[in-house]
């Protein structure tokens, strides 16, 4: 089926949705829903990528929309679609440009930093945690209150939403729900047929896309379908791998209780020739 509306969580698409000049509306009613701030960002401007380290593997799988508010707030929203074991530890990396950047040379400067927003959204499991959303920010361990409200992290995980139209609570819900669903909506949900989402399902559109647009969509689709079959091959390799290692180590403990080869062949599915292995290792 030809899907109606753009995916964002490609890289055209996220771009398109959030990161060009005409998507400054759509982008301010976001950071204010998603972070729950709590004023309107009135002026919202973009600033450059090159302000932010370069990743090892050269911005394939990264999209980073980096902005700074009227009133001097930063936000780096980043969406990764391919699992990342230190997907954590980059987005603390990343906090550290924009602390940088406000740094002033000379004078009695007072480390008078400006709030920091780190918005990171994910196509996969962060950890074991069961919420779709999670805010965090430095905090007393012993009180267990907040010790500096300028730095904050959010961390949304598509997979865990799993909320329907009418089960959507708030505007981050709202979002979230856009964010994971759109590729397979025909029709607007009458929960998202208000301002700012109508806008977004007006751009997002495929039918409006020019052909040069269109081009480059279905070249950031191809590449986000190629990433994600690589990312599950490997995931299936890996369990198989683990499969076969446990079956080996029932095997080997059966062995040493003095089972016969006959019982563990059938039990296991090892064959003998792998089980004669296990005996002399």
């Amino acid at each position: 089926m030809v899907s109606r509306y753009i995916d964002p969580t490609t890289d055209f698409g996220f771009k398109r949705i959030f990161g060009q000049e005409d998507s400054q509306e759509i982008l301010k009613h976001f950071l204010v829903d998603i972070l729950q701030l709590p004023h309107p960002i009135r002026e919202l401007s973009y600033l450059p990528s090159e302000q932010l380290p370069p990743t090892p593997d050269d911005r394939v799988s990264i999209y980073d929309i980096y902005c700074v508010d009227e009133a001097g707030q930063r936000f780096i929203v980043e969406m990764q679609r391919n699992w990342q074991m230190n997907f954590k530890e980059r987005s603390l990396y990343y906090s550290t440009f924009p602390i940088t950047h406000q740094v002033q040379k000379g004078g009695q400067w007072e480390y008078a930093l400006l709030p920091i927003y780190c918005l990171g959204i994910v196509t996969f499991h962060l950890d074991e945690d069961p919420r779709y959303m999670r805010k965090v920010q430095l905090l007393d361990v012993d009180t267990e209150e907040v010790f500096y409200d300028k730095l904050t992290f959010v961390f949304i995980e598509l997979p865990k939403f799993q909320r329907s139209p009418a089960e959507l609570q708030t505007a981050a819900d709202k979002w979230i729900y856009l964010l994971k669903r759109m590729p397979e909506l025909t029709d607007i949900p009458a929960e998202l047929a208000v301002a700012p989402f109508r806008q977004v399902f007006e751009i997002a559109q495929e039918a409006a896309l020019s052909p040069q647009d269109r081009w480059l969509y279905e070249a950031s689709l191809k590449r986000t379908r190629d990433d994600r079959a690589a990312w599950q091959s490997a995931e299936w390799k890996g369990r198989g791998e683990g499969q076969e290692a446990a079956r080996r180590e029932i095997a080997r403990s059966m062995l040493a209780k003095g089972l016969d080869m006959a019982t563990i062949v059938e039990l296991t599915g090892l064959s003998e020739k792998v089980l004669a292995t296990l005996e002399t290792s």
